[in-house]
């Protein structure tokens, strides 16, 4: 049954992941069930080891030259300096690109009516970095060589001084503010000239949620007419991937291989993807190309235990599954797909395959079995883009009709091939078959923080004349 509220669509796409510059490339990448790895820079574990005692990655799935933006596409004249975060200019040409195949341009654009919800907050940044050079590490920096060098003359000093200042990206007040998270949202609306509510959101792996969240609110409560949204993740510092290996498991190995009974930890991704929402009324109106209908984003938030620790507790996500199947008014039996988590780390993975087994019980007789895949696989885990990289997936399978095979995976977890399991690991790309007139084609997408907490939402086929 239909919630009485109004249906909120996905209009227009954009992406970048390793070796994927758009939604189709992408796509073609997952079907051909590609691992899009690359080789980190080894780091020298003797002279900078890992504080936290834990795997550090060796591949990591990269933008490389995809993390870019085409300044002459973005509405503004001047080059880009070296000290400023180039975040900004690549999410910026992300919604360029989103808008771009909703079949809009900035000139025919509401621009008042234009939300703008994006999740971002890395922890470093180069805007960040540099200031950080040019103030506390140059401090530092002289300080050490004032206590080694205790008979330097106060001229030698400062020559050195310059000389390490001059050595980095000059520093100015644009470049500072570009470090604030809250600028690569609000200054990319403004380069577009949006007028309405641009926020940026940090809710790690759970970002791209919050942000459907915030953007579906905002078209409901007629705040805007065009909602922005979705998440990215820039490329990942050392500090940031050695600061990482204390809480998230990393791999030893070099492939990311969900539910395999082989598997012994995640691997870092990095990239981004954009959606532009609308009521779909509103869609229907203008004729717009519509991938799915996206329905009730939910999220539970987790809490330390005894042990100050935040494992992934069963409870939290199968409320979470349970709340976004309600708030759609939808049965567990109605979901066909399930764009799992899937990170790689075997306590996870097994908690999420179980919990979702809780849930749907049993196969029953002639109950059609509901495939399981998991885009880190591919792109590995994406961090703050890992919600937006996963809806992504589910969103292009809907539109699509095709259910996306997994990575190649020699030893799944028994579970999903028992006769009694609902579930399956799909291991090949199928047609997705409805089982049915009135059942529509619908996917389960849940994200699981590190931290534990945990979040889910449901696409859900369209099927009016506009698909």
């Amino acid at each position: 049954m239909r919630p009485s509220r109004e249906d909120i669509v996905i209009t227009g796409l954009s992406c970048r992941f390793a070796d994927s510059p758009d939604p189709a490339t992408f796509w073609r990448n997952l079907l051909q069930r590609r691992c899009l790895f690359s080789p980190l820079p080894p780091t020298d574990t003797t002279s900078c080891p890992n504080l936290f005692d834990r795997p550090y990655p060796s591949v990591c799935a990269q933008l490389n030259e995809l993390f870019s933006c085409n300044t002459a596409d973005q509405y503004f004249k001047r080059e880009i300096t070296a000290g400023e975060n180039p975040a900004l200019y690549f999410m910026l040409q992300l919604v360029m690109d989103a808008l771009r195949d909703s079949g809009c341009s900035i000139n025919s654009l509401p621009t008042d009516r234009i939300s703008l919800r994006m999740g971002y907050a890395p922890p470093f940044n180069t805007a960040a970095v540099n200031w950080l050079q040019h103030s506390f590490v140059l401090d530092q920096t002289i300080g050490i060589l004032q206590k080694f060098f205790p008979n330097a003359l106060a001229d030698q000093v400062e020559t050195i001084r310059a000389q390490l200042s001059a050595s980095l990206p000059k520093p100015d007040v644009y470049a500072f503010m570009s470090s604030f998270g809250s600028s690569v949202a609000t200054w990319s609306a403004h380069l577009l000239g949006f007028a309405g509510p641009a926020t940026t959101i940090e809710c790690g792996a759970l970002s791209a949620h919050q942000s459907f969240q915030q953007a579906i609110d905002d078209l409901l409560m007629r705040r805007s007419d065009i909602a922005v949204t979705g998440a990215i993740q820039p490329p990942l510092m050392r500090p940031f991937l050695q600061g990482l290996a204390g809480p998230i498991t990393f791999s030893r190995g070099k492939t990311l291989m969900p539910f395999s009974r082989e598997s012994d930890g995640t691997l870092p991704g990095e990239g981004g993807a954009v959606f532009i929402l609308k009521r779909l009324k509103d869609a229907e109106r203008d004729n717009d190309r519509i991938y799915a209908i996206i329905k009730s984003p939910e999220l539970v938030a987790a809490s330390l235990d005894h042990h100050r620790t935040v494992p992934l507790a069963p409870e939290r996500l199968l409320r979470v599954i349970t709340r976004s199947l309600q708030r759609a008014q939808l049965s567990p039996e109605s979901l066909t797909y399930i764009e799992a988590h899937g990170v790689g780390i075997p306590q996870i993975d097994q908690v999420e395959l179980n919990t979702w087994l809780e849930t749907l019980g049993d196969r029953k007789a002639n109950q059609p079995l509901i495939g399981i895949g998991a885009v880190k696989g591919n792109i590995g885990h994406t961090l703050m883009a890992a919600g937006a990289a996963s809806l992504l997936k589910a969103t292009l399978a809907v539109y699509h009709r095709v259910l996306p095979p997994n990575v190649q995976i020699e030893k799944p977890y028994p579970r999903l091939s028992s006769a009694k399991s609902p579930l399956y690991l799909l291991d090949e790309a199928r047609p997705w078959l409805r089982g049915g007139r009135d059942k529509l084609r619908r996917a389960a997408v849940p994200t699981v923080d590190f931290t534990g907490s945990c979040g889910m939402t449901v696409i859900e086929e369209y099927t009016g004349g506009n698909a």
